[in-house]
């Protein structure tokens, strides 16, 4: 599992930090909108991102599709028109939901050496 202190770009292992402490003291919610604003920043700084492939059940897919889609959704045609954009579909995110945006988050910027 990464760690935060792998993130070599100082505003995106600040985000990263910052949503770990929104977890730790139980706001779920302002963790998952970090999150989504951290990964936004990752896709503006490496548009190339939004371009790489990984396969799926109808052939390749954009990598980047892989963010968890728990209420805070990833618009497909977003990624296509190279423009993502994150959708809040609900209010309100439980810890645990934002555990699986972190440990997504946190993954894809030491993989793509952020």
């Amino acid at each position: 599992m990464a760690r935060p202190d792998q993130v070599s770009d100082a505003e995106l292992r600040s985000q990263i930090e910052s949503a770990r402490r929104q977890m730790r003291s139980g706001d779920g919610t302002g963790a998952v909108h970090t999150l989504v604003d951290a990964f936004l920043y990752m896709m503006r700084k490496k548009p190339e991102m939004l371009d790489a492939g990984a396969p799926g059940r109808f052939g390749q897919v954009p990598m980047v599709m892989r963010w968890p889609n728990l209420g805070a959704n990833l618009s497909r045609d977003s990624v296509l028109a190279k423009a993502p954009q994150i959708d809040f579909v609900r209010d309100h995110f439980a810890v645990s939901e934002a555990i699986t945006y972190y440990e997504f988050t946190l993954d894809t910027a030491v993989a793509q050496e952020l």
